[in-house]
């Protein structure tokens, strides 16, 4: 029987990108249900005229926008230390473990930021039926876009620092806990991403892709770093 730190070394592929792929695919195209659920949950938080949370409102803006950004700056300063000067952090940290933290932090943004210029995806903001004048059409990620068409919506950026943090569960998954990581990232990256919707800046679907892509990267980084592994080289 394969021991927890060897199943932690190589998490599977198959659920993370079937996820993703069913995702894009049932958001995408017409026909599927995807842009009837978009557009229910985004009716949610449109009253007709205003978003329920002003784009103005600093104290949403604080606790989900700033807030939160400093928190996995912080984070990232302490595992670069800790990556640097392994020998003053403890051992359960160590230095393989910290790099595979920073690489996700870092590649999941990044990815999530670049798509979007494949994508043309357009914010609720952006859209005629939000009433902005001379607003934009509704359209789906398969769509034709006509020229001029919005590019900066899907995948979500702001959300994507958040869904990183998912990393946590894999840099850790030997230990029992870890199911209270991965909770507690999601909910942190939940937060980040409902906060936009909630001020029209991004959909549903957009929010869920973009947890999707960073699955994919943990998991995928997790195969080739196996930061599991970092307990038996910690000084690595």
């Amino acid at each position: 029987m394969d021991s927890p730190t060897q199943v932690a070394d190589r998490p599977g592929v198959f659920w993370p990108c079937a996820t993703l792929v069913a995702l894009v695919a049932f958001f995408g195209f017409h026909g599927t249900g995807g842009e009837s659920v978009d557009l229910w949950f985004q009716a949610i938080f449109w009253n007709g005229s205003a978003w329920l949370i002003p784009k103005d409102s600093g104290f949403f803006h604080a606790l989900a926008y700033n807030g939160p950004k400093v928190l996995i700056i912080i984070w990232a300063v302490f595992l670069v230390l800790a990556a640097a000067l392994p020998a003053y952090f403890p051992a359960w940290l160590g230095r393989r473990r910290a790099l595979y933290l920073l690489a996700c932090m870092a590649i999941v943004p990044v990815v999530c930021t670049q798509l979007r210029s494949i994508t043309h995806m357009a914010t609720p903001s952006d859209l005629a039926m939000y009433g902005v004048p001379s607003g934009f059409p509704h359209l789906l990620l398969f769509d034709a876009k006509p020229p001029g068409y919005p590019s900066h919506a899907f995948p979500a950026g702001h959300a994507s620092g958040g869904f990183a943090l998912l990393s946590i569960y894999f840099a850790w998954a030997e230990f029992r806990p870890r199911r209270l990581g991965l909770a507690l990232m999601g909910a942190f990256g939940g937060w980040m991403g409902f906060y936009q919707i909630a001020r029209g800046e991004h959909f549903i679907s957009h929010t869920l892709v973009t947890a999707a892509i960073a699955w994919v990267i943990c998991v995928g980084l997790a195969r080739m770093i196996r930061p599991a592994s970092s307990l038996s080289c910690s000084a690595s």
